[in-house]
């Protein structure tokens, strides 16, 4: 675990889609989940719910389940064999709970994740292009949970860099296999001070 302020952290944080193999401790995970348990929700009706997978069996039933990277190439795309994550965090609206307007709950769960991944040195990837019917058959979830997002984790086995925004949004991998990943300046996204 390494020591960094918020702002380290947030600049750090990037999208890693190739990982070591070390295994992940069981409690490193729980702590992501907790951190993304006390993230904000929408009049406070808490309907996220999470589920862990990180033995070797079920993360490599997991791997054909999600899709990776569709801005590179279809040859850059997915991890190659002995790359692949070593766990997953699927995350799921409880529809008993609530119904609608749950999506913002997600993202601040998730960027909660994202966080406190980085404060643990491990690399994630969260993925909107799931196989949700056939992750709801493998893990038997019942049909009252909306599958809406899979995050996919490890230690990094890659470098990932922000660099200015020119002319395309999209993220590019160089000679090297270094990731690239174009963000708008402040000034262009900052429309006004009053």
């Amino acid at each position: 675990m390494i020591l960094m302020d918020i702002e380290e952290i947030i600049y750090k944080r990037r999208t890693i889609r190739r990982f070591k193999q070390d295994p992940i401790p069981t409690e490193i995970l729980k702590k992501l989940i907790d951190l993304a348990r006390v993230a904000p929700a929408a009049t406070n009706v808490q309907c996220l719910e999470f589920i862990i997978i990180n033995s070797p069996e079920m993360t490599k039933k997991m791997f054909p389940l999600v899709r990776w990277a569709s801005s590179l190439p279809k040859e850059q795309r997915d991890p190659e064999p002995g790359r692949e994550p070593i766990a997953y965090i699927i995350i799921l609206v409880n529809t008993n709970i609530k119904q609608s307007y749950y999506e913002f709950d997600i993202g601040a769960a998730v960027e909660n994740i994202l966080l406190g991944a980085v404060k643990y040195e491990l690399g994630c990837c969260w993925m909107g292009s799931i196989n949700g019917s056939k992750i709801r058959t493998l893990l038997k979830i019942p049909d009252y949970y909306h599958i809406t997002h899979v995050i996919s984790l490890g230690y990094p086995d890659e470098e990932s860099f922000m660099e200015p925004y020119k002319d395309s949004y999209k993220y590019w991998k160089d000679e090297k296999g270094v990731m690239h990943v174009p963000k708008r300046s402040l000034d262009d996204i900052l429309f006004e001070i009053y």
